[in-house]
């Protein structure tokens, strides 16, 4: 049963009983009322505020699942998760796991804001939580096949192939530091170089095909017509994960004060980043 993750997290905290309940909160000496917030007339356990109050059985009426979810104080939201799975459809167990999250999401809003939400609203919330995600991920799917999805981790290029993660940090001062590593097809460094630009504000107009006034933005449109009459050269984006090293070197050289280049041994403190790249 595919859900979102925020979902399944709360899922996996009620049934582990580590649900930050108003009684939970106590047994962590924070000063705070133990009655449910909504109800007024019992503690705020994960099994009242998702089961037992008033305002929880309404909602759980509206769904036809009355039966399954139906409980008394002594039972616990795992045992109860674990009938609805047995007994449900996949439909209905999806349906039920969404609008809990979104009864728990409700409270917060409860609780932190005053925003009142009825019980339409819980439904509402929890039917376009589930629409929203299945449509993401079948987008997601489609680019897959169509191979436009980036790599999710770092593999050495193809043989006799470099390949150059790029990656920028942006710091409080405005400056930018570019950092590029190079690593052969069999994984092992071959350089890697940082470079600062002055101000963050120079990047906007060669983006956005204008050369500027700036010198950094000759230099990005000659290096973009540069790269048409390399071959063969591919240009792919990669996730984060996949582009650790080059982050790494870009936040880590913020104290250089200009441009600092290393040739076949690596500074001391991409390594590590390298290394892990290798193993995953």
């Amino acid at each position: 049963m595919k859900l979102p993750s925020k979902v399944t997290n709360l899922l996996w905290r009620l049934c582990k009983g580590c649900l930050l309940t108003n009684a939970a909160l106590i047994t962590k000496y924070v000063d705070i009322a133990a009655d449910c917030p909504w109800c007024h007339r019992d503690v705020e356990t994960d099994l009242h505020v998702m089961f037992l109050c008033d305002f929880a059985k309404t909602v759980c009426s509206t769904t036809g699942m009355s039966h399954l979810v139906a409980c008394s104080p002594y039972e616990t939201p795992g045992t109860i998760f674990e009938r609805i799975f047995k007994l449900a459809t996949k439909d209905q167990c999806i349906e039920a796991v969404m609008i809990y999250w979104s009864l728990w999401s409700r409270h917060n809003r409860w609780v932190w804001d005053r925003n009142n939400g009825s019980v339409f609203g819980v439904r509402s919330t929890a039917s376009h939580l589930f629409r929203v995600w299945t449509e993401a991920q079948i987008k997601d799917g489609n680019r897959r096949i169509r191979g436009e999805v980036g790599d999710r981790i770092w593999t050495p290029p193809a043989e006799g192939w470099v390949k150059i993660n790029i990656d920028a940090a942006v710091f409080l001062n405005r400056t930018i530091r570019v950092g590029v590593v190079i690593r052969d097809d069999l994984g092992r460094f071959v350089g890697a170089r940082d470079l600062k630009i002055a101000d963050s504000y120079l990047l906007a107009d060669p983006c956005n095909g204008n050369p500027g006034r700036a010198l950094f933005g000759t230099i990005v449109m000659d290096r973009v017509q540069l790269v048409k009459h390399i071959n063969p050269v591919l240009v792919n984006f990669a996730y984060r994960s996949a582009n650790t090293v080059a982050h790494v070197l870009a936040q880590a050289t913020c104290s250089i004060t200009d441009m600092g280049e290393w040739y076949a041994t690596p500074p001391s403190f991409l390594v590590r980043a390298l290394e892990l790249d290798l193993v995953q």
